[in-house]
């Protein structure tokens, strides 16, 4: 039986700056130098509405500002990122919103063949909670790999 190894050309990976996601981010670049594929470093702010916090249904001028605060520390965090970890090619996006949506709507907008995120492989409430990982493999439209992340 033969089996076709997936020759992945583009590739979406999910961090959050912590120490994890150096081992995703060398993971998703070891895979990368293999295929000859372009990374798409991906950081999601997940921006929390005045809605969570009981105010009007319209976010306010400084609602709105915080979110823009937080898009731009997020670029810059992630440039930084992306050079310490030799990813100064890849391109960087920092959207606002859930991070398991962002992280498959920006595969799908890109066609990626691969999305690389990490996971603690949480068990019982933890797990029934939900996370990112879960939500992305069950969303994709492409592979995930999910790169099991010491607890």
């Amino acid at each position: 039986m033969t089996t076709n190894i997936p020759n992945y050309q583009q590739i979406v990976v999910a961090v959050d700056f912590s120490e994890s996601s150096k081992i995703v981010a060398a993971r998703a670049l070891d895979i990368a130098q293999k295929n000859g594929a372009e990374i798409t470093l991906l950081h999601a702010v997940e921006y929390l509405s005045p809605l969570a916090f009981g105010d009007e249904l319209v976010p306010s001028p400084d609602w709105l500002l915080v979110e823009e605060d937080l898009i731009k520390q997020g670029e810059k965090s992630l440039q930084t990122f992306a050079t310490e970890m030799g990813l100064g090619d890849a391109a960087l996006l920092v959207p606002s919103g859930s991070p398991s949506h962002e992280i498959t709507t920006v595969a799908t907008e890109k066609s990626a063949d691969l999305i690389v995120v990490g996971t603690h492989g949480r068990r019982g409430l933890q797990r029934l909670l939900g996370s990112t990982a879960n939500s992305v493999i069950n969303h994709a439209a492409c592979d995930v790999l999910t790169v099991r992340l010491p607890h």
